[in-house]
């Protein structure tokens, strides 16, 4: 009997078999993935399904093709096809959590299994099986109380828990113990190998295209998960134009690729037919015949507009990035770096540069014979990447056009003539700037930034392309750009990702400084740009001991020591009050090394206004020493940058650090400075972000004054140029400050759309010191809002439960005061007197740290609520733990208030009443409890004056926006009818 006899038999036996089984039992068949059938198990499928009685259940993706029998037998009317949608990335990352055991995964895990499982819930149980069998993360204890770390080799875990957000409390019982999970610093998960299983499916998937369409996918994978075309035709040298776009095509509609715009399909026109692909063939004689091309390439290749694919089937990527050898994966990987790093600098409406001010000329070699730059010193491993930035580093930027002292343009002359005395006329001229039409070219246009494209989709994959090359030395150099550009945006956990990576090139650091050796060979000022970076990450962690250790290294690597003790704070500030006016005056260095020294003076203005912000924490008498030096050297390392953005922005933080510790002299002094030398801020972006600063502080210092409408006013154009700028944590200071002034002025609708806005802002970034802003918002609106709701109560406590000791909001006394009072006070209101005990005695022990800043008087002003509640209810025996208290006592807290916020008189009044209902007490007088339950009905109306603002009916619909004064009215505010008195106890 020959082998197709045999098959015949053999498939008649098993038709047989079937047939008798399926008379006792019904038959039910399960086959997963079925797309990978050949076209025998097809027909041999279909002839049984019309010979015996079954029923067939069966998965499939549609694959870029199918054989004649699949597409018979899925036509056929026996069959009944039911679409399944893929899962969510929520639900897919929460799937993912509860097969890792946790509560949470760190955002490079998240970016991990999305780009590999595309809403697949096999693929995400697979790799995650296999991410624990590979020993590659690292577990710990969420509901273990936070500390502050003395080593940053250890905050990977607080790193999570500083953004965390999302816990369900319904998922997990109240004693089960939680456990978030990290990744191991020395783990690159872009260079993880795919499970067998998956790589085989992968791989099947890649058999199915043709041998040009496989290559073109295999140079993408090369690229990364989004792929920009021009960088493919780099790679594909031997390929025109129209073969390119016929291979793209056929992959574009076997949904191989996609387009990474909304259109997910390829225009009719060749769009790839314009400059972008002269530019590409064009690039080697310009590099040798233009010294400023890659400037000008960035600015004409920008990206955001640039066609860009991305994968459209999971796991393809991977598979096809493992198919390589060795050697030409090396090698591709050096093309694609060799052509990302002209594109490595910040987008064009911010007029280029680098991210880390100066950074390329900071490196570059003196023509001192001793002087070597690092990248030179690696010429002899042959790399030919290596050669080719030590030549693009050097090569001019728009910041080589910077000097010293340099003579403005004549547009810049006129318009500086111009000089803004008071807050209104710089407003005016805040206006007058963003209603040109026609902008002259030396003034910012309106052109967004993109530079959040270009951490994506430049930034972040050259770091990987270096690190799979072996270039750590640029790669160290691309992930300080890269954290920089982080943490610009407002991203701390990926800037902390990025440091993470750069700490594990440089190796394991020695207890003692004289055995240091990095694995990699870096310049002095990268070292200090490295621990500058280190230590703003950690201030926002809430790590402040080792954020101010990490200051005062990179200080030190920069030559500009900050002192450790008071003796040393005196004689510095001497140094700095007489010496450096007189330093101010003597010429320049040569104008070769005016680059290097810029970017050591940024880097110096840097780190003193995180030194000054760190020490401000802490309220007492030597923080405050030190804070003080802070911003007096701050002040003076500006002015000797000759910088008018760097010198508005230190005459800002001066002026909030002088309101913060209650100088009112000093403090509009500093703020009257800052708005006159504002003149030139609106030449540069950098210029813009300095005025948006200023008008935060200016709508800061009106609300603190009083003068509720101007502050709103300021809030509104501050927010607008923020929204330009995409700075979303200046963004949500701006908003805070808006809603203070629009609760104050009582318009509770402009107050939930502001909470709104901000709620979008915030909710996705898992900021937690933002979020505790919010919530505190919340629970005002709550309290004395006339019932008005934008989140409810019990999310509000639940935030607090979870984070309250947590290092970032520990170290946040001001916020943390007015959180835990208002909880009190909100207990109160519902007779539920332990809880009230409870926050209340959390919030007695903050009361000391807080300072005259705008969030510490309102929780002073919230403080003193609760505390006069309190002794009313005194004498009722209601509280255990308070101790008692006299009405003597209580009038000390007054006097303190009154002593310690002198700059912040719009509480003033109010407290005033509570002072004087104290004293009634005192004198056996009734004290209302509606005056402090429910002031808007009673005092607080006087207290807000309410017949000296106009109560406007404005309708907030839509984002925010500066469109919106047209219907505020525009009320020239007369000082001694509006501001508050002060209280003169």
């Amino acid at each position: 009997m020959d082998d197709l006899a045999r098959q015949k038999k053999v498939k008649a036996c098993f038709f047989q078999v079937l047939q008798k089984a399926v008379r006792e039992t019904p038959l039910i068949f399960l086959i997963d993935e079925a797309q990978y059938m050949d076209a025998a198990s097809w027909e041999f499928w279909g002839t049984l399904l019309s010979s015996v009685p079954i029923i067939m259940v069966m998965t499939l993706t549609l694959p870029f093709t199918l054989c004649g029998w699949a597409q018979h037998f899925l036509q056929s009317p026996q069959a009944i096809l039911v679409p399944i949608s893929k899962l969510a990335a929520t639900s897919l990352l929460r799937m993912a959590c509860w097969e890792l055991g946790v509560v949470s995964i760190p955002q490079e895990l998240q970016i991990y299994l999305l780009h590999r499982c595309f809403g697949n819930p096999l693929y995400c149980e697979v790799l995650c099986q296999d991410l624990l069998s590979k020993d590659i993360l690292l577990f710990r204890d969420l509901q273990k109380e936070e500390e502050e770390n003395s080593k940053w080799e250890s905050l990977s875990a607080t790193a999570m828990k500083s953004t965390m957000y999302s816990i369900s409390p319904a998922t997990f019982e109240e004693d089960q113990e939680l456990y978030v999970c990290t990744v191991k610093d020395d783990v690159n998960l872009d260079t993880v190998l795919l499970p067998p299983l998956l790589k085989e499916i992968a791989v099947n998937q890649l058999d199915q295209l043709s041998p040009e369409e496989q290559l073109l996918v295999k140079c993408a994978a090369v690229i990364g998960h989004s792929i920009h075309v021009d960088l493919l035709q780099h790679l594909l040298p031997g390929w025109d134009e129209n073969k390119l776009l016929q291979v793209l095509r056929a992959l574009v509609d076997m949904h191989v690729l996609r387009w990474f715009t909304q259109s997910q399909e390829l225009p009719a026109e060749p769009i790839l037919e314009p400059s972008s692909i002269e530019i590409i063939k064009q690039t080697k004689e310009k590099e040798k015949s233009d010294p400023g091309f890659p400037l000008r390439l960035q600015k004409e290749l920008s990206l955001p507009q640039t066609e860009l694919l991305e994968f459209g089937v999971p796991l393809l990527r991977e598979a096809a990035w493992e198919l390589w050898p060795k050697a030409q994966q090396i090698a591709l990987h050096l093309e694609c770096a060799c052509f990302l790093q002209d594109l490595a600098c910040r987008c064009g409406s911010c007029h280029g540069g680098d991210f880390v001010s100066f950074h390329r000329f900071a490196i570059c070699p003196t023509k001192s014979s001793s002087g070597t730059s690092r990248f030179c010193s690696y010429k002899d491993t042959g790399s030919v990447l290596t050669q080719v930035i030590t030549e693009k580093l050097q090569l001019p930027s728009p910041q080589d056009s910077f000097q010293f002292q340099t003579k403005p343009s004549r547009s810049q002359e006129v318009f500086t003539s111009e000089h803004c005395r008071t807050e209104e006329e710089f407003l005016d001229q805040v206006n007058r700037k963003l209603a040109q039409g026609s902008p002259e070219k030396d003034v910012l246009t309106t052109k967004p930034c993109h530079c959040e494209e270009i951490l994506k989709l430049v930034l972040s994959p050259l770091t990987q392309h270096c690190l799979i090359i072996g270039e750590t030395t640029c790669a160290f150099y691309y992930l300080l750009e890269a954290a920089a550009a982080s943490l610009d945006l407002s991203d701390n956990y990926m800037a902390f990702f990025y440091l993470r990576k750069a700490s594990s090139l440089l190796g394991q650091h020695s207890a003692f400084s004289f055995l240091k050796k990095h694995k990699v060979k870096i310049c002095q000022f990268e070292e200090a740009a490295f621990c500058s970076l280190r230590s703003e990450v950690c201030f926002n962690m809430g790590q402040i001991t080792l954020a101010k250790k990490l200051a005062r290294q990179a200080l030190r690597l920069l030559k500009r020591n900050f002192p450790c003790t008071w003796f040393g704070v005196l004689f510095q500030t001497f140094l700095e009050k007489y010496w450096h006016s007189w330093s101010l005056n003597q010429p320049p260095n040569n104008p070769s090394e005016n680059k290097k020294k810029l970017a050591i003076l940024q880097q110096q203005v840097h780190c003193l206004s995180l030194l000054w912000q760190l020490y401000n924490l802490e309220a007492t008498a030597s923080s405050r020493r030190f804070a003080c030096l802070a911003t007096l050297m701050q002040k003076n390392s500006a002015e000797e940058f000759a910088n008018e953005a760097q010198v508005v922005s230190a005459y800002v933080a001066l002026s909030q650090f002088s309101q913060n510790m209650g100088d009112r002299e000093k403090w509009l002094h500093c703020e009257q400075m800052a708005i006159q030398k504002s003149s030139l801020c609106w030449f540069s972006r950098e210029g813009l972000l300095a005025t948006a600063q200023l008008m935060q502080a200016l709508a800061y210092t009106k609300l603190c004054l009083g003068h509720l409408d101007f502050s709103i006013k300021l809030g509104f154009q501050a927010h607008e140029i923020c929204r330009h700028l995409k700075k979303p944590a200046l963004e949500n200071l701006v908003l805070s400050v808006l809603f203070r002034s629009a609760f104050l002025k009582k318009k509770f609708d402009l107050c939930v759309h502001v909470l709104e806005s901000q709620w979008a802002l915030i909710s996705q970034g898992h900021d937690v010191l933002g979020l505790a802003c919010f919530y505190s918002a919340c629970l005002d609106l709550l309290l004395y809002g006339k019932g008005l709701l934008c989140r409810p109560f019990g999310e509000c406590l639940r935030f607090i439960q979870h984070y309250e000791h947590s290092c970032v909001l520990t170290s946040q006394s001001n916020v943390m005061l007015g959180v835990h009072s208002s909880l009190a006070m909100w207990f109160a209101q519902g007779s539920q007197w332990n809880l009230f005990e409870h926050h209340f005695s959390k919030a007695r022990q903050l009361v000391k740290r807080t300072n005259a800043s705008l969030f510490g008087s309102h929780g002073f002003v919230r403080f003193l609520e609760c505390h006069v509640l309190m002794l009313q209810k005194m004498p009722e025996g209601l509280f255990m733990r308070i101790p008692p208290e006299t009405h003597s006592h209580t009038l000390k807290y007054f006097k303190e208030f009154f002593s310690r916020c002198v700059t912040c008189p719009v509480y003033h009044q109010w407290v005033s009443e509570l002072k004087a209902s104290v004293m009634r007490y005192g004198k056996r007088e009734s004290m209302s409890m509606t005056n402090i339950i429910g002031p808007f009905d009673t005092c607080f109306t006087r207290i807000w004056i309410e017949g000296d603002f106009p109560e406007e009916d404005i309708s907030f619909e839509g984002n925010l926006g500066i469109q919106r004064f047209d219907r505020v009215a525009d009320v020239k505010e007369n000082k001694d009818e509006e501001e508050i008195q002060e209280c003169i106890c």
